[in-house]
């Protein structure tokens, strides 16, 4: 759905959607940094890792991820409805 033909694109609108694409690069970054979760059949079994958390490396890049999805989501809803 492309913008009214009447309405001029304004600097937020420039603004959403450069922020837009780097927060596209960053997701993809941040995802291809994380670690392998797979335990593979070291899971069934029950694993040593269990009983202790998550890195402190892994907890920043999984929240980390998180916002950016977020954010991702919420400049795609913008660009798609508002502008």
């Amino acid at each position: 759905m492309a913008a009214a033909p009447d309405r001029e694109e304004t600097g937020v609108d420039k603004v959403v959607l450069i922020l837009h694409f780097v927060l596209a690069a960053a997701a993809v970054g941040l995802v291809l940094l994380q670690g392998p979760k797979g335990e593979g059949l070291g899971a069934i079994g029950g694993s040593a890792r269990l009983f202790h958390g998550p890195r402190p490396r892994e907890t920043f890049f999984t929240r980390t991820t998180a916002v950016v999805a977020v954010l991702f989501a919420l400049t795609s809803t913008y660009l798609a409805f508002v502008r």
